[in-house]
């Protein structure tokens, strides 16, 4: 709760909404007990976690492994309820090779690793630059303040100008011209999501400008096609949600870079706190 914040002068928007929210909303989501929630999120994050000059410790197999699911698992499949980690265990589809079937055990386990990472890192990421946007624009911020009804606008700005998630790696499976340059198939490539969110030619007439009354473009801050990030709405949900409430009790703040410190992640770019003062 934001509440005891009130009249305290101080607030991390990472420590004390961002780590708390989104954790609690896709614990809850998944069926993850409230007393586990907290390890559950540590334990994501530090699989994202790198350290300056070293290379990250993780591997494809423990970024697939859900071991620390299994319990709940295992619990859910003798006591079912209305949870995510339920439905998986009870959907039948039809795969590939066109075979009708249950997901596999580690298939399950996989899922609900990749999700509670996902749910957790990237909305936080998100909160935070919410704190230090909106801190640096307190014109717009104020805007917001007067008519809230502006607010899912201003989240989808925010996701265009400062993506939680800003590059995407990919393998190239077959020759492709791009701009008049072919990319030769094999060729691995970097995508710097957060360079095009901010392309002149689709964000006119200038895409380093921060404008919560921007004409609506897509973005790519939940990729597209079959990337598509399928958390998008939850995410864009969680948002609009954390700033109404952010700015019912604080309608002034000032964030406090001084303080503020990164994030150190591999796969996504934001603050790992975000101190403000109002």
């Amino acid at each position: 709760s934001l509440d005891p914040l009130v009249g305290t002068g101080r607030i991390d928007f990472i420590a004390d909404l961002g780590a708390q929210m989104p954790m609690r909303t896709i614990g809850m989501l998944l069926g993850i007990p409230e007393e586990d929630q907290e390890a559950v999120r540590d334990f994501a994050n530090d699989q994202m976690r790198t350290e300056e000059g070293k290379p990250m410790e993780v591997s494809t197999e423990s970024l697939a492994s859900g071991e620390l699911f299994e319990k709940y698992v295992d619990w859910r499949a003798e006591n079912p309820s209305d949870d995510i980690i339920s439905e998986l265990l009870n959907v039948e589809f039809e795969d590939e090779t066109g075979t009708l079937r249950h997901l596999t055990r580690a298939e399950i386990l996989t899922y609900i690793n990749v999700v509670s990472g996902a749910g957790n890192e990237t909305t936080t990421r998100l909160i935070g630059w919410a704190g230090k946007v909106l801190s640096e624009h307190p014109d717009q911020r104020r805007e917001l303040v007067r008519n809230p009804a502006l607010i899912p606008a201003a989240i989808e700005e925010l996701l265009r100008y400062e993506p939680p998630a800003p590059h995407v790696a990919r393998y190239v499976t077959r020759d492709i011209d791009f701009h008049g340059t072919t990319v030769p198939e094999g060729s691995a490539m970097m995508m710097l999501i957060g360079a095009a969110n901010r392309d002149h030619r689709q964000f006119a007439p200038d895409g380093d400008v921060f404008d919560i009354h921007r004409e609506s473009k897509p973005h790519l801050a939940f990729s597209v096609g079959t990337h598509f990030c399928m958390g998008s709405a939850l995410a864009r949900l969680e948002g609009r949600i954390a700033l109404e409430e952010i700015l019912k009790r604080f309608p002034e703040w000032e964030a406090d870079a001084t303080n503020a410190a990164l994030s150190p992640t591999s796969t996504v770019r934001g603050w790992e706190s975000m101190p403000a003062t109002f």
